[in-house]
């Protein structure tokens, strides 16, 4: 292996070998032995972050013990948002991490390509013009050479159907990734890299029986013809102590996002492999595939070694095997150099810390640091075993996402001869001095603006991530049993927090300033000024600068007392800016800037995603707002909300002059609805707040008194059908417009809808982004009139989109239109339409 090559197989090993594992229990150590013998590999292949199946997952993890890997082409950011109201790429951020989450708890590990997800897609030609074809193609390719699978799995069946058009090309890619990873012509740039590859067989996860009198899968009579296997994996594993239906439970509950939190289940549950290509499986899945070592030339060895470790496996002294896996560590590193032994070595690094119960932990007292910053880590290293280990070096690094999986290294220091004496804390401290041009922490894929379908980033190898890398870490090179062996540790922060106990987080590296304006959107309704406050955080000990405003043409920008000075025990100011659009109408963006005393230009802005399950993560961005004065008329002032699920239309409606209150579902009475011109039910408020359907009589007399009634779209689910209400009736579908730029026909241009109080014709609707609506009605009763109608190409016309109609003296509608995604865009022309339901009653 030349030098190079060495450099990159080591960081790639410790990549995946980060330290830890030392809570292993010995039953849990001694499962991770068995699945140390198995050689198998398994692909899962999908679309999206929760396509995955969790159940088989864990069981093909932790029972069948195969290197189990899920691809999911996308990160997710298409979807809804049922916890926050991030969407786009924040949501990506949520769902990527929580697919992270899972496979921590179900055994399996996690892979990307580059694929974006742009939004609902009813064809597979819609996608894979968006993913650029050949690109996702290929990276599903490089995926198969690299993982180098027996089995490759699809969730969803390559034979188009009524279905989302990602889940349709995920298989149909997979299905041709099976044939031309093997073929040397197809994609030849990859073999510098990878070798070509042959898996034995491909399957589609056919949706079969779940559990005893379960419903058959769709399209079931289609697949008679072929081969299906039939897999039992409601199994109960006695050394994790829990079924694989249970874990499942665990692992598909971290798509809290998506509500796909779920209760344990247990008993048998069947899974249907259906036969897609490759050779028959004859009623076994890894039929002719030897998953043993002994596929290897010198594999027999191997095996050998393990047998002995499990037989002499002592759950009172499991420091016994360190010795053991350390020569199977070698003879490991032996073999050819692959993916696959990066993965079995990183297992067993992390049996050799779990056996000998060792405790490694690289400290920060800060949550973060800054480009230029100078320190020491502390490391803390504990010994929880009467073997002898003894400290050698330490070397302090810095992850970079172009050179991953190299990283530059902060301090090194060598010739240490530190013995670790059992059950005591050793600690320790490396310098560093973190380079000016150090990158800022954020997620990798972010770092430049996606085109539609394509995350863009220029390092390939970063599609071999199994995780999130931390931004700094600490090598501790161990010498156990007269051998040097690496371990890495996250750089954390730790706190001792009152309520919760101890809580942990990586420390990130944070820009110099941080410029923060307070709205990330400012629409004006009128020539009037308004005000912006924008927050200039330092991360740094002392600061002295001024702050800028460049805005567009037309605007005016004063900032209030620029000047800015900022300490350590005092980082933080907030200015006031006031803002004067031009009396006609305008977009554009106001963007702001700090510059120092040397003249420097600084200033990012940067969000903070955080949610319990999944952690702290940054999203950074140039710091502005985008501003537009819009050609508005209003009719009423006051307006109740009931929050919906991400409900940001609220936030957007007072940015107009509208003024806002906020009520509980239980709060609804006729008595508290008085006084309000328009009540406004949120996105998908029947699926997530329990009683609104029985508070609905009161919001009917409102109606009926006068009032009225705006609802937003609501979900097909059996909870949501069960509790969606209306005055007439409406059965909601599943239909939707998912391409944002077709035609949008208005069926009766005399409505009161589109005349007051904004005039509105075929313009408003340009410039909508990722789809026109979704869960349209179907059918609806007499007394609602359909004002608008669209379709996706080839489709018939879809007019349930908006149904509005009289009840006593109000007003009632009902709309599928996609407004919480338009109006945080601050679309003019969808405002002013969803300004004309509001104002339905109200003015002349």
């Amino acid at each position: 292996m030349t030098p190079f090559r060495t450099v990159f197989f080591i960081a790639l090993l410790l990549a995946s070998s980060r330290a830890g594992g030392s809570n292993m229990t010995s039953s849990e150590i001694y499962h991770e032995l068995q699945r140390l013998k198995v050689t198998g590999s398994v692909l899962y292949v999908a679309a999206h972050p929760d396509d995955e199946n969790t159940t088989l997952l864990s069981y093909l993890a932790q029972e069948e013990k195969l290197e189990t890997a899920y691809l999911s082409l996308t990160r997710g950011g298409g979807g809804q948002n049922l916890i926050g109201s991030e969407l786009k790429e924040e949501l990506g951020l949520i769902r990527a991490n929580e697919l992270l989450q899972a496979r921590r708890i179900d055994g399996a590990t996690q892979l990307f390509t580059r694929a974006r997800d742009f939004g609902y897609s009813k064809n597979p030609e819609d996608t894979l013009e968006n993913w650029e074809e050949d690109k996702i193609l290929g990276e599903v390719v490089f995926a198969v050479r690299s993982f180098r699978p027996d089995v490759i799995i699809t969730r969803f069946n390559p034979a188009a159907g009524p279905t989302h058009g990602h889940h349709t090309v995920s298989a149909q890619l997979a299905v041709k990734a099976f044939s031309l990873a093997a073929d040397p012509n197809a994609f030849p740039e990859q073999l510098n890299r990878v070798g070509t590859h042959q898996a034995k067989r491909i399957f589609w996860n056919g949706y079969g029986q779940r559990g005893p009198g379960g419903p058959r899968g769709r399209n079931s009579a289609a697949n008679e013809s072929r081969e299906i296997v039939s897999l039992e994996i409601g199994k109960y594993n006695p050394h994790l102590g829990a079924s694989y239906t249970e874990i499942s439970a665990r692992s598909r509950s971290m798509h809290k996002s998506q509500g796909f939190g779920r209760a344990s289940r247990r008993g048998p549950q069947t899974e249907r492999l259906v036969l897609l290509d490759g050779e028959p499986a004859e009623g076994d899945f890894l039929a002719g595939i030897d998953t043993t070592w002994k596929r290897f030339q010198t594999g027999a060895q191997i095996d050998a070694l393990l047998e002995e470790t499990i037989e002499t496996f002592d759950y009172d002294a499991p420091w016994r095997i360190a010795s053991a896996l350390l020569d199977l560590d070698q003879r490991v590193a032996a073999l050819p150099e692959s993916r696959f032994t990066r993965s079995k070595r990183a297992a067993i690094r992390k049996l050799v810390v779990a056996s000998l119960g060792l405790h490694l932990e690289a400290r920060w007292d800060g949550a973060y640091l800054v480009p230029g910053q100078t320190g020491a880590f502390s490391v803390e290293l504990v010994n929880r075993s009467p073997e002898s280990v003894r400290l050698r070096s330490l070397e302090a690094r810095l992850f970079h996402a172009d050179s991953w999986p190299r990283a530059k290294t902060l301090n090194r220091i060598e010739n240490l001869d530190q013995l670790l004496d059992r059950d005591a804390s050793s600690l320790v401290s490396i310098e560093f001095a973190l380079p000016m041009d150090s990158p800022l922490t954020q997620p990798f894929w972010l770092e430049t603006a996606p085109t539609t379908g394509i995350y863009r980033f220029s390092n390939d190898r970063l599609l071999e991530l199994e995780t999130v890398p931390a931004p700094l870490s600490v090598v501790a090179t161990l010498e156990i049993d007269g051998r040097l062996v690496p371990f890495e540790m996250s750089v954390e922060q730790v706190i001792s927090d009152p309520v919760e106990g101890e809580v942990r987080k990586r420390v990130a590296i944070r820009p110099e300033i941080v410029i923060n304006p307070d709205a990330s959107l400012a629409l004006f309704e009128d020539s009037g000024a308004k005000r912006i406050d924008v927050s200039v955080t330092a991360n740094v000990d002392s600061f002295n600068g001024r702050l800028e405003a460049v805005a567009p043409k037309g605007w005016s920008v004063a900032i209030d007392e620029p000047e800015i000075a900022l300490y350590a025990d005092n980082p933080t100011q907030t200015k006031r800016v006031t803002v004067r659009p031009p009396d006609q109408s305008s977009e554009g963006a106001i963007a702001f800037r700090v510059v120092d005393k040397d003249g420097r230009t600084l200033g990012t802005r940067s969000k903070e995603i955080v949610y319990d399950h999944i952690g702290s993560h940054p999203i950074l961005s140039s710091p502005q707002t985008k501003v537009a004065r819009l050609e508005l008329a209003r009719g009423g002032t006051r307006i109740a909300c009931i929050q919906g699920v991400g409900d940001t239309v609220p936030a957007i409606l007072e940015r107009i002059g509208y003024e806002v209150d906020f009520i509980e579902a239980d709060e609804i009475e006729a008595d508290r609805l008085a006084g309000y011109d328009t009540v406004l039910i949120g996105p998908r408020a029947f699926d997530s707040l329990t009683g609104l359907d029985r508070k609905f009589d009161a919001l009917l007399a409102y109606v009926e008194a006068g009032g009225t009634l705006i609802s937003q779209y609501n979900t097909t689910s059996f909870r949501a059908k069960s509790r969606f209400t209306s005055p007439y009736p409406i059965r909601l579908s599943r239909e939707r417009v998912s391409e944002e730029k077709v035609e949008m026909r208005i069926l009766k241009p005399e409505h009161p809808v589109f005349n007051h109080p904004n005039k509105i014709n075929r313009s408003d609707f340009d410039n909508w982004i990722q789809e026109r609506g979704l869960y349209y009605a179907s059918s609806w009763d007499a007394n609602y009139d359909a004002l608008l109608s669209a379709n996706d190409r080839g489709e018939p016309p879809r007019d349930g989109g908006l149904l509005v109609a009289q009840y006593g003296k109000g007003w009632y509608a009902y709309t599928g239109l996609s407004f919480f995604r338009q109006l945080p865009e601050g679309n003019p022309g969808a405002i002013r339409l969803f300004v004309n339901l509001i104002s339905l009653g109200h003015g002349k």
